[in-house]
Protein backbone atom coordinates (compact mmCIF):
# COMPACT_ATOMS: atom_id res chain seq x y z
CA UNK A 1 0.00 0.00 0.00
CA UNK A 2 3.03 2.81 1.08
CA UNK A 3 4.97 1.79 -2.80
CA UNK A 4 1.63 2.45 -4.37
CA UNK A 5 0.45 5.52 -2.78
CA UNK A 6 3.92 6.85 -2.91
CA UNK A 7 3.93 6.37 -6.80
CA UNK A 8 0.54 8.34 -7.35
CA UNK A 9 1.54 11.20 -5.17
CA UNK A 10 4.89 11.64 -7.42
CA UNK A 11 2.55 11.61 -10.38
CA UNK A 12 -0.42 14.25 -8.84
CA UNK A 13 2.87 16.49 -8.20
CA UNK A 14 3.88 16.66 -11.84
CA UNK A 15 0.24 17.64 -12.96
CA UNK A 16 -0.66 21.70 -13.65
CA UNK A 17 -2.47 22.91 -11.62
CA UNK A 18 -5.44 24.50 -12.51
CA UNK A 19 -5.76 28.32 -12.44
CA UNK A 20 -6.99 29.17 -9.41
CA UNK A 21 -8.07 32.51 -10.08
CA UNK A 22 -7.21 36.17 -9.14
CA UNK A 23 -8.95 36.42 -5.97
CA UNK A 24 -6.91 33.34 -4.59
CA UNK A 25 -3.32 34.55 -5.89
CA UNK A 26 -4.17 37.83 -4.24
CA UNK A 27 -5.04 35.92 -0.94
CA UNK A 28 -1.75 33.83 -1.22
CA UNK A 29 0.23 37.36 -1.26
CA UNK A 30 -1.47 38.40 1.53
CA UNK A 31 -1.23 35.74 3.86
CA UNK A 32 1.43 36.16 6.76
CA UNK A 33 2.82 32.92 7.66
CA UNK A 34 3.92 31.72 11.14
CA UNK A 35 7.70 31.14 11.27
CA UNK A 36 7.24 28.37 14.07
CA UNK A 37 4.77 26.88 11.75
CA UNK A 38 7.07 27.09 8.62
CA UNK A 39 9.97 25.71 11.11
CA UNK A 40 7.79 22.72 11.57
CA UNK A 41 6.47 22.46 8.09
CA UNK A 42 10.13 22.36 6.85
CA UNK A 43 11.74 19.96 9.06
CA UNK A 44 8.77 17.50 8.09
CA UNK A 45 9.70 17.86 4.90
CA UNK A 46 12.93 17.19 5.28
CA UNK A 47 11.56 14.23 7.27
CA UNK A 48 9.44 13.06 4.12
CA UNK A 49 12.10 13.67 2.24
CA UNK A 50 13.93 10.99 3.55
CA UNK A 51 11.44 8.32 4.12
CA UNK A 52 10.71 8.99 7.42
CA UNK A 53 6.99 9.92 7.10
CA UNK A 54 6.17 8.66 11.27
CA UNK A 55 8.24 11.95 11.61
CA UNK A 56 7.04 13.85 9.03
CA UNK A 57 3.55 13.93 10.21
CA UNK A 58 4.89 14.56 13.87
CA UNK A 59 6.16 17.76 12.62
CA UNK A 60 3.05 18.63 10.61
CA UNK A 61 0.84 18.57 13.77
CA UNK A 62 3.60 20.93 15.57
CA UNK A 63 2.94 23.02 12.64
CA UNK A 64 -0.83 22.85 12.82
CA UNK A 65 -0.58 24.01 16.00
CA UNK A 66 0.71 27.68 15.04
CA UNK A 67 -1.45 27.63 11.64
CA UNK A 68 -4.45 25.37 11.58
CA UNK A 69 -5.78 27.42 8.07
CA UNK A 70 -2.87 26.52 5.87
CA UNK A 71 -4.08 24.02 3.27
CA UNK A 72 -0.64 23.10 2.37
CA UNK A 73 0.37 21.95 5.75
CA UNK A 74 -2.87 19.64 5.33
CA UNK A 75 -1.83 18.65 2.44
CA UNK A 76 1.89 17.67 3.07
CA UNK A 77 0.68 15.72 6.16
CA UNK A 78 -1.99 13.79 4.56
CA UNK A 79 0.84 12.34 1.51
CA UNK A 80 2.71 11.31 4.98
CA UNK A 81 -0.34 9.48 6.28
CA UNK A 82 -1.02 8.01 2.94
CA UNK A 83 2.30 6.64 2.95
CA UNK A 84 2.60 5.08 5.74
CA UNK A 85 -0.46 3.19 4.93
CA UNK A 86 -3.27 4.92 7.20
CA UNK A 87 -5.54 5.64 4.31
CA UNK A 88 -8.36 7.07 6.83
CA UNK A 89 -6.21 9.65 8.26
CA UNK A 90 -5.11 10.88 4.86
CA UNK A 91 -8.78 11.30 3.78
CA UNK A 92 -9.38 13.51 7.38
CA UNK A 93 -6.33 15.67 6.42
CA UNK A 94 -6.94 15.85 2.88
CA UNK A 95 -10.90 17.27 2.74
CA UNK A 96 -9.32 19.58 5.79
CA UNK A 97 -7.07 20.96 3.24
CA UNK A 98 -9.68 20.89 0.46
CA UNK A 99 -11.73 22.77 2.90
CA UNK A 100 -9.36 25.29 3.28
CA UNK A 101 -8.33 25.38 -0.54
CA UNK A 102 -11.35 23.87 -2.84
CA UNK A 103 -8.98 24.94 -5.75
CA UNK A 104 -6.03 22.54 -5.12
CA UNK A 105 -6.33 20.26 -7.85
CA UNK A 106 -3.29 18.11 -7.04
CA UNK A 107 -5.07 17.00 -3.59
CA UNK A 108 -8.34 16.50 -4.97
CA UNK A 109 -6.70 13.95 -7.03
CA UNK A 110 -5.15 12.19 -4.27
CA UNK A 111 -8.18 12.19 -2.73
CA UNK A 112 -9.78 10.14 -6.11
CA UNK A 113 -7.22 8.04 -5.88
CA UNK A 114 -7.22 7.33 -2.02
CA UNK A 115 -10.65 6.54 -2.27
CA UNK A 116 -10.32 4.64 -5.10
CA UNK A 117 -7.76 2.32 -3.31
CA UNK A 118 -10.05 2.59 -0.19
CA UNK A 119 -12.67 0.28 -2.14
CA UNK A 120 -15.35 4.07 -1.09
CA UNK A 121 -15.89 3.91 -5.55
CA UNK A 122 -18.86 6.74 -5.10
CA UNK A 123 -16.86 9.52 -3.40
CA UNK A 124 -14.12 8.67 -6.00
CA UNK A 125 -15.97 9.46 -8.73
CA UNK A 126 -17.53 12.61 -6.95
CA UNK A 127 -14.26 13.78 -6.85
CA UNK A 128 -12.97 12.54 -10.36
CA UNK A 129 -15.80 14.27 -12.21
CA UNK A 130 -14.72 17.94 -10.52
CA UNK A 131 -11.28 17.15 -11.84
CA UNK A 132 -12.68 16.81 -15.27
CA UNK A 133 -15.02 19.66 -14.83
CA UNK A 134 -12.07 21.89 -14.64
CA UNK A 135 -9.67 19.66 -16.39
CA UNK A 136 -11.33 19.35 -19.53
CA UNK A 137 -8.06 18.92 -21.58
CA UNK A 138 -6.37 16.33 -19.04
CA UNK A 139 -7.35 13.03 -21.02
CA UNK A 140 -5.56 11.19 -17.98
CA UNK A 141 -8.05 12.17 -15.87
CA UNK A 142 -10.75 11.41 -17.97
CA UNK A 143 -9.45 7.90 -17.99
CA UNK A 144 -9.19 7.72 -14.68
CA UNK A 145 -13.04 8.53 -14.56
CA UNK A 146 -13.76 6.28 -17.14
CA UNK A 147 -12.10 3.16 -14.76
CA UNK A 148 -14.32 4.51 -12.01
CA UNK A 149 -17.41 4.42 -14.14
CA UNK A 150 -16.69 0.77 -14.92
CA UNK A 151 -16.27 -0.03 -11.24
CA UNK A 152 -19.38 1.51 -10.46
CA UNK A 153 -21.13 -0.43 -12.59
CA UNK A 154 -21.90 2.79 -15.21
CA UNK A 155 -20.90 1.37 -18.66
CA UNK A 156 -23.00 3.71 -20.43
CA UNK A 157 -21.05 6.54 -18.49
CA UNK A 158 -17.77 4.82 -19.10
CA UNK A 159 -18.31 4.88 -23.00
CA UNK A 160 -19.62 8.34 -23.36
CA UNK A 161 -15.98 9.39 -21.60
CA UNK A 162 -14.13 7.07 -23.73
CA UNK A 163 -15.63 7.95 -26.83
CA UNK A 164 -14.88 11.93 -25.42
CA UNK A 165 -11.14 11.20 -25.09
CA UNK A 166 -10.75 10.17 -28.94
CA UNK A 167 -12.85 12.90 -30.49
CA UNK A 168 -10.60 14.97 -28.56
CA UNK A 169 -7.41 13.26 -29.71
CA UNK A 170 -7.42 10.82 -32.53
CA UNK A 171 -4.07 9.09 -31.39
CA UNK A 172 -6.32 7.59 -28.76
CA UNK A 173 -7.22 4.84 -30.72
CA UNK A 174 -6.97 2.73 -27.34
CA UNK A 175 -9.89 4.78 -25.72
CA UNK A 176 -12.10 4.10 -28.48
CA UNK A 177 -10.98 0.23 -28.34
CA UNK A 178 -12.23 0.40 -25.00
CA UNK A 179 -15.65 1.58 -25.59
CA UNK A 180 -16.07 -0.94 -28.15
CA UNK A 181 -15.05 -3.51 -26.09
CA UNK A 182 -17.71 -2.84 -23.81
CA UNK A 183 -20.25 -2.08 -26.44
CA UNK A 184 -19.37 -5.52 -27.21
CA UNK A 185 -19.77 -7.11 -23.76
CA UNK A 186 -23.09 -5.30 -23.28
CA UNK A 187 -23.95 -6.48 -26.83
CA UNK A 188 -24.78 -3.15 -28.26
CA UNK A 189 -23.27 -4.51 -31.63
CA UNK A 190 -24.64 -1.60 -33.74
CA UNK A 191 -22.79 0.64 -31.55
CA UNK A 192 -19.93 -1.61 -31.36
CA UNK A 193 -19.71 -2.21 -35.19
CA UNK A 194 -19.67 2.06 -35.71
CA UNK A 195 -16.55 2.26 -33.39
CA UNK A 196 -14.79 -0.29 -35.32
CA UNK A 197 -15.63 1.05 -38.42
CA UNK A 198 -14.33 4.65 -37.08
CA UNK A 199 -11.21 2.82 -36.02
CA UNK A 200 -10.84 1.19 -39.39
CA UNK A 201 -11.22 4.69 -40.89
CA UNK A 202 -8.52 5.97 -38.29
CA UNK A 203 -5.86 3.13 -38.94
CA UNK A 204 -6.53 1.02 -41.68
CA UNK A 205 -3.57 -1.20 -41.54
CA UNK A 206 -4.84 -2.53 -38.08
CA UNK A 207 -5.63 -5.75 -38.82
CA UNK A 208 -7.42 -6.37 -35.52
CA UNK A 209 -9.81 -3.91 -36.24
CA UNK A 210 -11.20 -5.71 -39.38
CA UNK A 211 -11.50 -9.31 -37.33
CA UNK A 212 -13.69 -7.79 -34.39
CA UNK A 213 -15.74 -6.18 -37.29
CA UNK A 214 -15.87 -9.02 -38.93
CA UNK A 215 -17.18 -11.01 -35.27
CA UNK A 216 -19.94 -8.39 -35.04
CA UNK A 217 -21.09 -9.20 -38.58
CA UNK A 218 -21.42 -12.79 -37.72
CA UNK A 219 -23.19 -12.43 -34.77
CA UNK A 220 -25.64 -10.62 -36.33
CA UNK A 221 -26.20 -12.76 -39.28
CA UNK A 222 -23.96 -10.37 -41.34
CA UNK A 223 -22.31 -13.02 -43.64
CA UNK A 224 -21.77 -10.42 -46.50
CA UNK A 225 -20.07 -7.96 -43.99
CA UNK A 226 -17.73 -10.60 -42.31
CA UNK A 227 -16.30 -11.41 -45.80
CA UNK A 228 -16.00 -8.59 -46.72
CA UNK A 229 -13.77 -7.70 -43.85
CA UNK A 230 -11.57 -11.31 -44.61
CA UNK A 231 -11.24 -10.34 -48.10
CA UNK A 232 -9.42 -6.54 -47.42
CA UNK A 233 -7.67 -8.92 -44.84
CA UNK A 234 -6.54 -12.00 -47.11
CA UNK A 235 -5.27 -8.66 -49.39
CA UNK A 236 -3.15 -6.96 -46.67
CA UNK A 237 -1.75 -9.81 -45.61
CA UNK A 238 -1.78 -12.74 -48.41
CA UNK A 239 1.02 -14.64 -46.80
CA UNK A 240 -0.93 -14.81 -43.43
CA UNK A 241 -2.38 -18.80 -43.66
CA UNK A 242 -4.76 -18.06 -40.27
CA UNK A 243 -6.31 -15.31 -42.40
CA UNK A 244 -6.60 -17.49 -45.53
CA UNK A 245 -8.38 -19.97 -43.73
CA UNK A 246 -10.77 -17.84 -42.07
CA UNK A 247 -11.50 -16.10 -45.28
CA UNK A 248 -12.05 -19.56 -47.16
CA UNK A 249 -14.69 -20.67 -43.47
CA UNK A 250 -16.79 -17.46 -44.37
CA UNK A 251 -16.89 -18.55 -47.88
CA UNK A 252 -18.06 -22.17 -47.34
CA UNK A 253 -20.73 -20.58 -45.12
CA UNK A 254 -21.73 -18.10 -48.22
CA UNK A 255 -23.43 -18.66 -51.22
CA UNK A 256 -20.28 -18.66 -52.93
CA UNK A 257 -20.12 -21.94 -53.75
CA UNK A 258 -17.82 -22.11 -56.68
CA UNK A 259 -15.46 -19.50 -55.45
CA UNK A 260 -15.35 -21.06 -51.92
CA UNK A 261 -14.42 -24.75 -53.74
CA UNK A 262 -11.54 -22.95 -55.92
CA UNK A 263 -10.47 -21.32 -53.19
CA UNK A 264 -10.22 -24.06 -50.66
CA UNK A 265 -8.88 -26.62 -52.90
CA UNK A 266 -6.25 -24.05 -53.42
CA UNK A 267 -4.92 -23.75 -49.68
CA UNK A 268 -5.38 -27.82 -49.66
CA UNK A 269 -2.88 -27.81 -52.22
CA UNK A 270 -0.56 -24.87 -50.77
CA UNK A 271 -0.77 -26.15 -47.26
CA UNK A 272 -1.59 -30.07 -47.30
CA UNK A 273 -0.83 -30.35 -43.82
CA UNK A 274 -2.99 -27.69 -42.49
CA UNK A 275 -6.69 -29.44 -41.46
CA UNK A 276 -8.71 -26.11 -41.05
CA UNK A 277 -8.94 -25.85 -45.31
CA UNK A 278 -10.30 -29.89 -45.47
CA UNK A 279 -13.03 -28.55 -42.49
CA UNK A 280 -14.20 -26.27 -44.04
CA UNK A 281 -14.26 -28.05 -47.21
CA UNK A 282 -16.40 -30.78 -45.52
CA UNK A 283 -18.80 -28.19 -43.93
CA UNK A 284 -19.64 -26.76 -48.01
CA UNK A 285 -19.91 -30.10 -49.22
CA UNK A 286 -22.52 -30.98 -46.46
CA UNK A 287 -24.41 -27.96 -46.88
CA UNK A 288 -24.89 -28.63 -50.86
CA UNK A 289 -25.73 -32.37 -49.87
CA UNK A 290 -22.56 -33.05 -51.90
CA UNK A 291 -22.32 -36.70 -50.06
CA UNK A 292 -19.87 -38.62 -52.30
CA UNK A 293 -17.89 -35.50 -52.13
CA UNK A 294 -18.00 -35.34 -48.73
CA UNK A 295 -17.12 -39.06 -47.93
CA UNK A 296 -14.11 -38.63 -50.17
CA UNK A 297 -12.35 -35.43 -48.27
CA UNK A 298 -13.19 -37.15 -44.82
CA UNK A 299 -11.22 -40.62 -46.20
CA UNK A 300 -8.60 -38.15 -47.36
CA UNK A 301 -8.15 -36.32 -44.13
CA UNK A 302 -9.11 -38.89 -41.88
CA UNK A 303 -5.62 -40.45 -43.06
CA UNK A 304 -3.55 -37.35 -42.93
CA UNK A 305 -4.95 -35.89 -39.91
CA UNK A 306 -5.92 -39.27 -37.55
CA UNK A 307 -6.00 -37.49 -34.48
CA UNK A 308 -8.67 -34.99 -35.82
CA UNK A 309 -12.24 -35.83 -34.47
CA UNK A 310 -14.18 -33.78 -36.76
CA UNK A 311 -13.71 -35.81 -39.56
CA UNK A 312 -14.90 -39.35 -38.39
CA UNK A 313 -18.26 -37.82 -36.49
CA UNK A 314 -18.96 -36.24 -40.02
CA UNK A 315 -18.78 -39.70 -41.84
CA UNK A 316 -20.57 -41.47 -39.05
CA UNK A 317 -23.32 -38.83 -39.48
CA UNK A 318 -24.04 -39.72 -43.38
CA UNK A 319 -23.35 -43.52 -42.41
CA UNK A 320 -26.32 -42.52 -39.68
CA UNK A 321 -28.45 -40.62 -41.99
CA UNK A 322 -28.32 -43.96 -44.76
CA UNK A 323 -29.09 -46.55 -41.98
CA UNK A 324 -25.31 -48.01 -41.69
CA UNK A 325 -25.85 -47.65 -37.32
CA UNK A 326 -23.37 -50.32 -37.48
CA UNK A 327 -20.73 -48.26 -39.35
CA UNK A 328 -21.37 -44.73 -37.57
CA UNK A 329 -20.80 -46.28 -34.28
CA UNK A 330 -17.26 -47.88 -35.21
CA UNK A 331 -16.78 -44.32 -36.26
CA UNK A 332 -17.85 -42.46 -33.50
CA UNK A 333 -16.24 -45.06 -31.04
CA UNK A 334 -12.85 -44.07 -32.85
CA UNK A 335 -13.35 -40.47 -31.75
CA UNK A 336 -14.06 -41.36 -27.93
CA UNK A 337 -10.43 -43.31 -28.14
CA UNK A 338 -9.19 -39.61 -29.74
CA UNK A 339 -11.51 -37.74 -27.55
CA UNK A 340 -12.57 -39.35 -24.15
CA UNK A 341 -15.16 -36.57 -23.49
CA UNK A 342 -15.96 -35.45 -27.10
CA UNK A 343 -19.85 -34.35 -25.98
CA UNK A 344 -21.27 -34.87 -29.34
CA UNK A 345 -19.78 -38.08 -30.45
CA UNK A 346 -21.34 -39.60 -27.03
CA UNK A 347 -24.47 -38.03 -27.80
CA UNK A 348 -24.76 -39.46 -31.57
CA UNK A 349 -23.44 -42.91 -30.67
CA UNK A 350 -26.13 -42.84 -27.63
CA UNK A 351 -28.78 -42.03 -30.85
CA UNK A 352 -26.91 -45.01 -32.79
CA UNK A 353 -27.11 -47.85 -30.59
CA UNK A 354 -31.22 -46.84 -29.55
CA UNK A 355 -31.08 -46.75 -33.72
CA UNK A 356 -29.97 -50.11 -33.22
CA UNK A 357 -31.87 -51.34 -30.03
CA UNK A 358 -28.51 -51.89 -28.52
CA UNK A 359 -30.52 -50.11 -25.20
CA UNK A 360 -28.36 -51.50 -22.71
CA UNK A 361 -25.19 -50.17 -24.34
CA UNK A 362 -27.02 -46.65 -25.19
CA UNK A 363 -28.38 -46.65 -21.22
CA UNK A 364 -25.41 -46.49 -19.52
CA UNK A 365 -23.84 -43.88 -22.40
CA UNK A 366 -26.49 -42.17 -21.18
CA UNK A 367 -26.10 -42.34 -17.58
CA UNK A 368 -22.66 -41.87 -18.35
CA UNK A 369 -22.70 -38.43 -19.58
CA UNK A 370 -25.74 -37.02 -16.96
CA UNK A 371 -23.05 -38.28 -14.51
CA UNK A 372 -20.68 -36.49 -15.84
CA UNK A 373 -22.45 -33.40 -17.55
CA UNK A 374 -25.93 -33.34 -14.82
CA UNK A 375 -26.79 -29.87 -16.20
CA UNK A 376 -26.47 -30.84 -19.95
CA UNK A 377 -30.19 -29.96 -20.73
CA UNK A 378 -30.20 -32.24 -24.26
CA UNK A 379 -28.44 -35.11 -22.84
CA UNK A 380 -31.23 -35.36 -20.28
CA UNK A 381 -33.73 -34.70 -22.95
CA UNK A 382 -32.25 -37.13 -25.30
CA UNK A 383 -32.44 -39.70 -22.46
CA UNK A 384 -36.12 -39.10 -21.43
CA UNK A 385 -37.32 -39.52 -24.79
CA UNK A 386 -35.86 -42.53 -25.33
CA UNK A 387 -37.48 -44.04 -22.75
CA UNK A 388 -40.22 -42.19 -23.45
CA UNK A 389 -40.48 -44.22 -26.80
CA UNK A 390 -39.93 -47.19 -25.57
CA UNK A 391 -42.59 -46.62 -22.80
CA UNK A 392 -40.24 -47.55 -19.42
CA UNK A 393 -39.41 -46.06 -16.36
CA UNK A 394 -41.63 -42.89 -17.22
CA UNK A 395 -41.16 -41.18 -13.86
CA UNK A 396 -37.90 -41.22 -14.25
CA UNK A 397 -38.38 -40.08 -17.69
CA UNK A 398 -40.26 -36.87 -16.47
CA UNK A 399 -37.69 -35.94 -13.54
CA UNK A 400 -35.10 -35.54 -16.20
CA UNK A 401 -37.45 -33.82 -18.85
CA UNK A 402 -38.51 -31.57 -16.36
CA UNK A 403 -35.13 -30.60 -15.07
CA UNK A 404 -33.91 -29.78 -18.58
CA UNK A 405 -37.19 -27.01 -19.03
CA UNK A 406 -35.66 -25.52 -16.13
CA UNK A 407 -32.56 -24.83 -17.68
CA UNK A 408 -34.12 -23.95 -21.47
CA UNK A 409 -38.35 -23.77 -20.80
CA UNK A 410 -38.97 -23.00 -24.61
CA UNK A 411 -37.31 -25.59 -25.91
CA UNK A 412 -39.61 -26.87 -28.16
CA UNK A 413 -37.97 -30.41 -28.38
CA UNK A 414 -38.16 -30.50 -24.61
CA UNK A 415 -41.96 -29.25 -24.24
CA UNK A 416 -42.43 -31.70 -26.79
CA UNK A 417 -40.84 -34.51 -24.84
CA UNK A 418 -42.79 -33.75 -21.60
CA UNK A 419 -46.23 -33.43 -23.69
CA UNK A 420 -45.43 -36.83 -25.27
CA UNK A 421 -45.04 -38.17 -21.60
CA UNK A 422 -48.10 -36.84 -20.62
CA UNK A 423 -49.56 -38.35 -23.63
CA UNK A 424 -48.00 -41.67 -22.33
CA UNK A 425 -49.88 -41.37 -19.10
CA UNK A 426 -52.81 -40.78 -20.34
CA UNK A 427 -53.10 -36.86 -19.59
CA UNK A 428 -54.28 -35.73 -22.99
CA UNK A 429 -55.16 -32.29 -22.35
CA UNK A 430 -52.11 -31.45 -20.40
CA UNK A 431 -50.02 -33.33 -23.54
CA UNK A 432 -51.69 -30.64 -25.90
CA UNK A 433 -50.97 -27.70 -23.84
CA UNK A 434 -47.01 -28.54 -24.36
CA UNK A 435 -47.01 -30.19 -27.46
CA UNK A 436 -48.77 -26.90 -29.03
CA UNK A 437 -46.73 -24.71 -27.25
CA UNK A 438 -43.35 -26.90 -28.93
CA UNK A 439 -45.59 -26.49 -32.50
CA UNK A 440 -45.51 -22.69 -32.01
CA UNK A 441 -41.69 -22.52 -31.75
CA UNK A 442 -41.48 -25.26 -34.23
CA UNK A 443 -44.32 -25.35 -36.74
CA UNK A 444 -42.51 -27.43 -38.91
CA UNK A 445 -41.31 -30.49 -37.18
CA UNK A 446 -42.73 -33.39 -38.53
CA UNK A 447 -42.72 -35.44 -35.37
CA UNK A 448 -44.32 -32.94 -33.23
CA UNK A 449 -47.60 -32.22 -35.94
CA UNK A 450 -47.88 -36.33 -35.47
CA UNK A 451 -47.93 -35.99 -31.76
CA UNK A 452 -50.27 -33.30 -31.67
CA UNK A 453 -52.06 -35.60 -34.30
CA UNK A 454 -52.33 -38.87 -32.20
CA UNK A 455 -53.03 -36.06 -29.02
CA UNK A 456 -56.63 -34.63 -31.04
CA UNK A 457 -57.22 -38.49 -31.68
CA UNK A 458 -57.21 -39.45 -27.97
CA UNK A 459 -59.42 -36.08 -27.30
CA UNK A 460 -61.95 -37.73 -29.85
CA UNK A 461 -61.24 -34.90 -33.27
CA UNK A 462 -60.52 -36.64 -35.62
CA UNK A 463 -60.72 -34.58 -37.86
CA UNK A 464 -57.97 -32.23 -35.96
CA UNK A 465 -56.47 -34.93 -36.09
CA UNK A 466 -56.09 -35.45 -40.08
CA UNK A 467 -55.37 -32.02 -40.16
CA UNK A 468 -52.09 -31.89 -38.29
CA UNK A 469 -51.27 -35.47 -39.32
CA UNK A 470 -52.00 -34.36 -43.48
CA UNK A 471 -49.35 -31.13 -42.73
CA UNK A 472 -46.91 -33.67 -41.53
CA UNK A 473 -46.50 -35.63 -44.55
CA UNK A 474 -46.32 -32.11 -46.42
CA UNK A 475 -43.13 -32.30 -44.98
CA UNK A 476 -42.21 -35.80 -44.93
CA UNK A 477 -44.35 -37.86 -48.01
CA UNK A 478 -42.05 -40.68 -47.33
CA UNK A 479 -43.26 -41.10 -43.68
CA UNK A 480 -44.99 -44.41 -43.45
CA UNK A 481 -46.36 -44.05 -40.03
CA UNK A 482 -48.19 -41.04 -41.49
CA UNK A 483 -49.64 -42.91 -44.53
CA UNK A 484 -50.98 -45.53 -42.42
CA UNK A 485 -52.72 -43.06 -39.62
CA UNK A 486 -54.93 -41.42 -42.97
CA UNK A 487 -55.46 -44.30 -44.67
CA UNK A 488 -57.75 -45.23 -41.55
Amino acid sequence: MVVASAAFLMSCATRPQADRGESAAADSTQKLYNSRAIEHFMSGEQYSMQGDHAMAVLEYQDALRYDSSSATIYGAMAKAYINLGKLERGIEALQEALRLDPTDYELREILAQVYYLSGNNKAAEKEYEKLVAVNRDDLELHYQLAAIYLRNKKPDKAIEIYEHIFNRDKSQVKALEKAAEICFVLRKLEQAAQYYDSLIAEHPGEIKYYQYRSDIALINNDLPKALEMYQILSEMSPEDIEIAERYGDLLARSDSIRQAHDYLRELIRTHPDRSAAYISLAMLFARNDEIDSLLSITDTAMVKFPDQSYFPIVRANVLSNRGKNDEAARYLQQVLAIEPDNLQAKLLLANTWEALKQYQLSDSLYSNIITQNPEEAIVLNNYAYSLALRGERLDEAMQMVEKALTIEPENASYLDTKGWLLYLNGKYRDAKTYIEKALSLNPDNVEVLEHMGDVMMKLNQPEEAQKYYRQALEIDSENESLQKKLSR
